[in-house]
């Protein structure tokens, strides 16, 4: 995530720093709710962004402190969906 606008609220207070990286899913409620059962705990629940698109982010706490951030982004998946196809 380069756009500090997309941050967690509160990220700059965050064990690990307040630097947050975000990871493309293709189910963010199922890979959020995956997380908080495996001892996670949450940190932002999901919010939609930029209405209409499809973007929406969550940030989940990690048993170490760590700042785990996963999104679902069809615009990120139509730019990087050339790459995949050749690798």
């Amino acid at each position: 995530m380069i756009n500090r606008a997309y941050a967690p609220a509160g990220a700059h207070h965050a064990p690990g720093g307040g630097g947050v990286v975000f990871w493309q899913v293709d189910d963010l409620a199922a890979t959020h709710a995956r997380l908080l059962e495996l001892g996670a705990t949450d940190y932002e629940p999901i919010t939609e962004r930029k209405e209409g698109t499809g973007f929406a982010t969550a940030a989940v706490l990690d048993p170490f402190g760590n700042v785990l951030g996963i999104m679902t982004n069809p615009h990120f998946v139509a730019m990087t969906a050339p790459l995949a196809a050749t690798s």
